[in-house]
């Protein structure tokens, strides 16, 4: 498809029609018209378009669609951007969990609620990061989904910062349905998806004054190894980096090289060890790591939905909701290698508050697997390391109320309730520092001052094993090891997880009095919640004994209040003013208000002018102001001696060149130049965090201003431009900001080993580089209130909808266009460079929809329609700008990622008594999405895929629906 012509359709049709914002549509009957309450408001209104941007996406719509979860629906709005997803989890502190963003703002500031009512949060916090689980609610049991699309704090309290998604379920529904899909992609038939539906519902609330709703709902779907797939993967990407595999390793296709980390491993300068299954040209042992690189990891879920309303009399309706779910996602790891080469792992221990570093060790001259009389490098892979890590995950909210009306003009309704999340995260295949000690060998101990070595092999001596039975104790090389060895060596670690929430709250809704014949309404409320958050590592994640992998835990609780007002003030017969307010009080934090102001104004009976302003927060989770601690690692470049060990890698690098190949050392030396500028410019670097009660809410100002048309009956238009700017935001100090100013960090921010334990530079090469300072050894801090955020765009939506001569047609347009998007740098002490266009940040993101009824057949169109971006992101990215582009070797063109557009079909067919079929194509015309260069190249190697995207092609999806009479 042309690009300029995709692009210039997305924009006109935009402009001319108007919204998949749907509005709830009234029925021409003579049924008396009811208020509703929509999302952003306490106040029961007629007029569905409200003077706060909402979109609505019903039932119908959700079917067109063709998703599998709650979490593919979010994803197609157009204002949702990335977040979190059980698929990519694996390296996530809440891994098997899906979350929502809006407006780039992150996981934490987009509210979730069901019936108009919060869910319990994941009982795992990514990091520091506390969101609501999309997986655990139910798809098939979804009425219709409001979004808001501005901040609602004025109405719902903290988190409510980028907008509010409310997912509403069905109500009063009758008799029994059951439904199944099933979804696997043509050109790939791993990808597979199944759910599987019943519901039921019994008594017509009118007739019988009850009605009870039963919704029960699975979803199975299957893993997908690379090395399954690898084949179908864009060309483009083969003939790209095939260039950087190491010039001994074998081809894969021309998709990557295999790995000289391998089992039973390579002694470099030896050769393989015996038993090895696959040589290279070269003679060394590879192993081929995409048949353990997993795309999708295997997810199982079921929920559980109960609803019941009574007319308990006098206008009372009591009412009642149970929902549960189960949740497990299995992640398939590759196993983990063991290069002496390798960068030491540092890590943090909780006990002593100090990092840990594991040291990467040469075979020592004197080992029995050395023949070579020098120190050896070992490359290996663990293959028989346990590669399942599973997470479980239970959620619940249990609630009952009543609601009813006072006096013939009031609305009230109060509910109290329960809700809660336990989670349990494991992870195997990653070694236990006692365990490698035990099992392997000692590496603190090595050569250094041996007199013998650093006479003949200086420079070395510090990175070698002094044990001549490394890798020979209880744990064998290459050889078959027992469970209890492995089970020592990969123990399993995680996290426990528990978070448990109370409520009680109560609103009333009314006439407060009148302006002429126009209402004023008005609405007043009040809740009150405890929550109690708890995360537990396991024992040896405390013990900070696992390699590599840092500790996140929390055990805290409180209690908040809030009280809200709003007023709907209708100043003349097209004029309203809204007004609202909440005041929210959370323990260790002032009482915080939140207002809002709003203006309706009808200028004509087909044009709608709309405004509002809001203030907005979100106060610091259990996880940042309270009791908890975290112990992570980042990649850090030392300023003090990065330059220095790119000098002295250089230096090696020319004195291994001017040997012959077949000397010896020549691989120590290339061997310890990658070593030494690794250590000091790309090396992991301890990070021990922990929570500051002396925390601000993040707080947020935002405002809207739009209109809507209606130039003709049955079609709409609307436009809304928005802007968002958060300030006091919470996180922290990056490594980068504390190194570039560490003469202003008080003693123990930064902290550094004595130069007698530098295992970088000798005495001699410190001496001649100049080398004053020691390596780095970790950072500490806290949480703290550093950064700003300030995004703004506009939104377009339309609907047009006339009658054909083959049927009914329904067009729709959802378009939200990136204006500006910078975050704060406290290196600049400004904000950076404007995102909108850059990397992960498209300016333009449409949604174009066609559905042509005829008779009992309905066929939709759907064009899906991301405009381009560069390959970099803020000021400080140079990796990536055209300059860094050209030395890796790229072109202009492939330093951007080209607009992509998908076209996805789904035709319905409903002339079967009492059964509905559905067949939903997505990526019709199986167009690949964008050569993303960056993202293949993450780890700097180009072997490692990313987007399963580009393998899963055309997906075809099947669903059936049958009503039981």
């Amino acid at each position: 498809m042309n690009k300029i012509a995709l692009k210039t359709g997305v924009i006109a049709v935009a402009l001319t029609l108007g919204s998949s914002q749907v509005v709830l549509a009234q029925d021409d009957s003579a049924k008396p018209i009811e208020k509703v309450v929509i999302t952003g408001s306490n106040i029961k209104r007629i007029d569905a378009e409200t003077a706060t941007p909402v979109s609505i996406l019903r039932r119908e719509d959700i079917n067109r669609l063709g998703v599998n979860s709650v979490r593919e629906v979010i994803d197609t709005l157009t204002s949702s951007t990335g977040s979190l997803s059980d698929i990519g989890g694996s390296n996530s502190f809440a891994g098997g969990a899906s979350s929502a963003s809006l407006r780039n703002l992150g996981k934490q500031s987009t509210l979730i609620l069901l019936n108009s009512r919060r869910v319990a949060p994941y009982a795992l916090a990514d990091y520091n990061e506390v969101f609501t689980n999309l997986d655990a609610l139910p798809l098939d049991a979804i009425e219709r989904i409001e979004v808001l699309r501005n901040g609602g704090s004025a109405i719902y309290g903290s988190d409510a910062v980028a907008g509010v998604i409310n997912i509403i379920t069905r109500d009063d529904f009758q008799g029994v349905q059951a439904r199944g899909s099933y979804e696997q992609s043509v050109a790939n038939e791993q990808f597979k998806t199944k759910t599987a539906s019943l519901t039921a519902g019994w008594g017509d609330y009118s007739k019988d004054g009850y009605n009870i709703l039963a919704n029960v709902e699975v979803f199975h779907r299957d893993n997908v190894i690379w090395r399954d797939v690898l084949d179908d993967i864009n060309p483009a990407y083969g003939q790209k980096f095939s260039a950087v595999a190491p010039k001994s390793g074998l081809m894969f296709g021309n998709r990557g090289a295999p790995s000289t980390y391998s089992y039973p491993g390579n002694l470099i300068g030896q050769g393989p060890v015996a038993g090895c299954a696959t040589l290279s040209a070269a003679g060394l042992c590879v192993f081929d790591r995409f048949a353990h690189f997993e795309a999708v990891p295997k997810a199982d879920r079921a929920n559980l939905l109960l609803s019941g309303k009574l007319n308990v009399g006098n206008g009372i309706e009591s009412y009642s909701e149970l929902l549960y779910s189960k949740t497990k996602t299995t992640y398939t790891g590759a196993p983990g290698n063991y290069g002496s080469a390798n960068t030491d792992a540092i890590w943090g221990d909780p006990r002593t508050g100090l990092g840990k570093t594991f040291g990467y060790r040469f075979l020592s001259p004197d080992s029995p697997l050395n023949t070579t009389g020098a120190p050896l490098e070992l490359r290996y892979r663990y293959a028989d390391a346990p590669d399942q890590s599973p997470n479980d995950s239970d959620q619940y909210r249990l609630l009952t109320g009543l609601r009813g009306t006072l006096a013939g003009k009031y609305d009230w309704d109060t509910a109290v309730g329960v809700m809660g999340s336990k989670t349990k995260s494991r992870h195997n295949g990653s070694l236990s520092d006692s365990g490698f000690k035990a099992l392997v060998g000692d590496y603190t101990k090595t050569l250094a001052g041996d007199p013998n070595c650093e006479a003949n092999f200086p420079g070395y001596c510090q990175y070698t094993a002094a044990d001549p039975n490394f890798f020979n104790h209880g744990y064998k090389l290459g050889q078959t090891n027992s469970p209890d060895v492995l089970r020592q060596l990969f123990p399993e670690q995680g996290y426990d997880g528990k978070i448990t929430q109370y409520f009680i709250d109560g609103k009333i809704s009314g006439e407060l009095g009148r302006i002429g014949d126009r209402a004023i309404g008005i609405a007043v409320g009040g809740e009150v919640r405890h929550e109690k958050f708890n995360i537990t590592p396991t024992e040896n994640l405390r013990d900070g004994d696992i390699v590599g992998y840092g500790d996140a835990s929390a055990n805290a609780s409180r209690t908040s209040e809030a009280v809200f007002a709003e007023v709907n003030l209708p100043v003349t017969q097209k004029l309203e003013l809204i007004g609202a307010a909440r005041v929210d009080k959370f323990p260790g934090f002032d009482a915080h208000v939140s207002p809002k102001v709003a203006a309706r104004f009808e200028a004509t009976p087909s044009l709608l002018l709309r405004a509002t302003f809001e203030g907005g927060f979100r106060a610091p989770n259990l996880t940042e102001s309270a009791t908890s601690t975290k112990f992570a690692f980042v990649t850090a470049q030392d300023p003090k001696r990065c330059n220095q060990a790119n000098a002295l890698a250089d230096d090696l690098r020319k004195a291994a060149n001017a040997l012959p190949g077949s000397d010896p050392n020549q691989a120590l030396l290339l061997a310890r130049a990658d070593t030494v500028a690794q250590n000091e410019c790309s090396a992991g670097t301890a990070s021990i965090v922990s929570n500051n009660p002396n925390l601000k809410p993040e707080v947020t100002h935002s405002a809207t201003a739009g209109f809507v048309l209606e130039p003709v009956k049955g079609t709409s238009l609307s436009l809304d431009y928005w802007h968002i700017e958060r300030k006091d935001e919470i996180g922290l100090k990056s490594v980068d900001d504390l190194l570039a100013a560490e003469a202003d960090q008080a003693p123990g921010v930064i902290n550094r080993a004595p130069l007698t334990q530098d295992k970088t530079f000798t005495a001699a090469e410190r001496a001649k580089y100049g080398v004053s300072d020691g390596p780095l050894v970790s950072t500490t801090g806290k949480f703290e209130n550093v950064s700003r955020t300030k995004t703004s765009g506009v939104d377009v939506s339309g609907s047009s909808r006339f009658d054909t001569p083959y049927g009914r047609l329904d067009l729709g347009v959802d378009a939200t266009y990136l204006l500006s998007l910078k975050n704060f740098s406290s290196t600049l002490n400004n904000y950076g460079d404007n995102l909108a266009g850059r990397y992960g940040y498209s300016k333009l993101v449409a949604n174009l929809n066609a559905a042509l009824r005829t008779g009992q057949f309905t066929n939709s169109l759907r064009l899906v329609y991301n405009s381009k971006t560069s390959l970099n992101t803020d000021f400080f990215d140079n990796n990536y700008t055209q300059e860094g582009c050209n030395k890796l070797g790229w072109s202009s063109d492939e330093c951007r990622i080209k607009a992509y557009g998908r076209l996805d079909y789904n035709v319905s067919y409903s002339g079967i008594k009492d059964l509905t079929l559905s067949l939903n194509l997505r990526n019709v015309t199986n167009r690949r999405p964008p050569v993303d260069l960056r993202e293949f190249n993450f780890d700097g190697s180009g072997v490692i895929p990313q987007n399963y995207a580009d393998v899963q092609g055309r997906m075809v999806r099947v669903t059936a629906e049958y009503k039981f009479r």
